[in-house]
């Protein structure tokens, strides 16, 4: 092996453990919109590229959305809300779960699913010194969706959820 293609084989499994993007253009962050995710979480949702952009908006108190873009085209779209604690989120989003392709239950939070092109979770929580909940909806609005295998990608989105989910109710004041 050359020394050039030894640098660079290094350089690559570095890459790949510190959670940073096999792309050679941009560097995946730490926050999504703010929250500390951890790159780790995020980068196996995102395709490869040269240049990445967050775009966080603030619905007001209780709600926010973040798009990430890469290339000029958005790969995921994320809204966090804080509802009260009679609705239920995942029957209210249930239309949307289904074009994102074969909802299934999935332990995080309190209430979970993950389809083929997103994700909700739901965590009970107190807000403002009131009983509430706190959702999570994700969508992987690429033509393209990463991973590529749907089993890969259902997989992703839970380890996602499992590693956003705390750290957005921590961002948005949500006490469990």
């Amino acid at each position: 092996m050359t020394r050039t293609l030894g640098g660079l084989v290094l350089c690559a499994a570095l890459c790949l453990l510190a959670g940073c993007s096999t792309s050679d253009g941009y560097t995946v962050p730490d926050a999504l919109c703010g929250v500390p995710v951890g790159s780790k979480a995020l980068a196996p949702l995102l395709p490869d590229g040269e240049k990445l952009e967050q775009s966080a908006k603030a619905l007001g108190a209780e709600s926010s959305t973040c798009s990430v873009f890469v290339d000029k085209q958005q790969a995921v779209y994320l809204t966090d809300d804080v509802t009260d604690a009679g609705t239920d989120p995942v029957a209210v989003q249930r239309d949307a779960l289904a074009r994102m392709g074969n909802p299934q239950k999935a332990a995080v939070g309190d209430d979970a699913r993950i389809a083929d092109q997103g994700a909700i979770a739901v965590s009970a929580c107190a807000y403002q010194g009131r009983p509430q909940k706190f959702v999570t909806l994700i969508n992987l609005t690429s033509p393209h969706p990463v991973p590529k295998p749907t089993a890969d990608r259902r997989r992703t989105l839970e380890s996602f959820l499992r590693a956003y989910l705390p750290k957005a109710l921590e961002a948005k004041g949500c006490r469990k």
